[in-house]
């Protein structure tokens, strides 16, 4: 199963939510649904600046560029929301993309998924959105009868990490995720999907 980073969360350091420096108001509650052939275009924007935000300040521009352009076109967005061994969902407010996640299932390994990513805008952190997102996750899961889900976060990213292990992820090993150029470790993850409390 192909290892894609799994979250992009960080909050950005200018100001609102699209880097222009205004305070937003996040009053609107949020939708989550499972992604279109529609959604492509806006997902790959949106993927393209939370992993620009993100990653930044560890890593050069120039592997930012190379990884973004194999990993985010609109066409690649529209394979992965396609493609029926995965499902793509996105959290929507008020026709503003807030948050998706891709999840794929493993073709040899029926029995666990992959959790490949996980991103949620700047403006919506500590609000519930990447945990309701993860709960649609687990359900979806939990329907396929998927039992272990998996995921790989970088290891600085401890926001990240401290997130996923409060919510019942443990750490099983690391790996090596690539930026361009630049070989990074990743923490690898894994949540036993069956074990986790049902959703309130």
């Amino acid at each position: 199963m192909q290892r894609i980073r799994g979250i992009a969360t960080r909050f950005r350091r200018h100001g609102g939510a699209h880097g222009t420096g205004e305070k937003q108001e996040m009053t609107d509650p949020f939708d989550i649904r499972r992604a279109v052939a529609s959604d492509a275009a806006a997902l790959t924007a949106f993927a393209t600046r939370l992993f620009r935000a993100t990653y930044s300040d560890d890593t050069a521009a120039a592997d930012l560029d190379l990884y973004i352009a194999g990993a985010f076109t609109p066409d690649m967005q529209a394979a992965e929301i396609a493609d029926p061994s995965g499902a793509v969902f996105v959290a929507t407010t008020g026709g503003t993309l807030a948050g998706y996640a891709h999840l794929i299932v493993s073709a040899s390994q029926s029995d666990t998924a992959l959790l490949s990513r996980i991103y949620i805008d700047a403006a919506w952190r500590g609000r519930g959105l990447a945990k309701d997102l993860l709960d649609t996750v687990v359900c979806e899961c939990a329907a396929r009868g998927v039992q272990y889900l998996q995921l790989t976060v970088y290891e600085k990213n401890t926001r990240a990490i401290a997130f996923y292990i409060k919510v019942g992820f443990a750490v099983t090993g690391s790996t090596t995720f690539t930026v361009g150029d630049d070989v990074q470790k990743d923490i690898v993850m894994e949540l036993d999907v069956m074990a986790r409390p049902a959703r309130a």
